[in-house]
């Protein structure tokens, strides 16, 4: 009767085993990017990057980027659910900041001035040339705006 029972464990955590193993890889979720704050943000100033993560593979690595260039290597969520980290912009213009877990991302663009320097790019004053709201930041707000918050999506 023992061989029997055990004969029948093995068996059934052979066939678990499969299963497993069959299963489609776990995936994960980027839901949102929040940024502390409000507009105007302001170079030199500290933030917190909040992503809401989801999905069977929510405790993969965290990536996060400011325009492509990486922000603090990988990240694990903690809290489960969770991943931030801390931000402090030094170039005014748009940023685009970017949360990547395993195949998923999303990205939220945001706005940064330089009050000390209004009339640069990105610089917070719309009537100056060269200000936030010139017709190239215009042109480019309108091509990547379509891109904000849909990556992954």
């Amino acid at each position: 009767m023992s061989r029997r029972l055990g004969s029948s464990v093995a068996g059934i955590a052979t066939a678990a085993a499969i299963v497993v193993l069959a299963a489609p890889q776990a995936s994960a979720t980027v839901d949102a990017i929040t940024v502390s704050g409000s507009d105007p943000h302001t170079i030199n100033t500290e933030y917190t990057l909040t992503a809401n993560l989801s999905g069977a593979g929510i405790g993969l690595l965290v990536y996060w980027t400011d325009n492509g260039n990486d922000l603090s290597g990988p990240k694990v969520p903690w809290p489960v659910g969770f991943s931030s980290i801390t931000w402090k912009p030094t170039t005014p213009g748009q940023h685009l900041l970017t949360a990547s877990q395993g195949g998923s991302t999303k990205t939220i663009a945001v706005n940064v001035t330089d009050p000390a320097n209004p009339g640069t790019p990105g610089g917070g004053n719309p009537s100056t040339p060269g200000g936030s709201s010139g017709s190239a930041s215009k042109g480019l707000g309108g091509l990547l705006g379509g891109l904000t918050g849909s990556a992954g999506s």
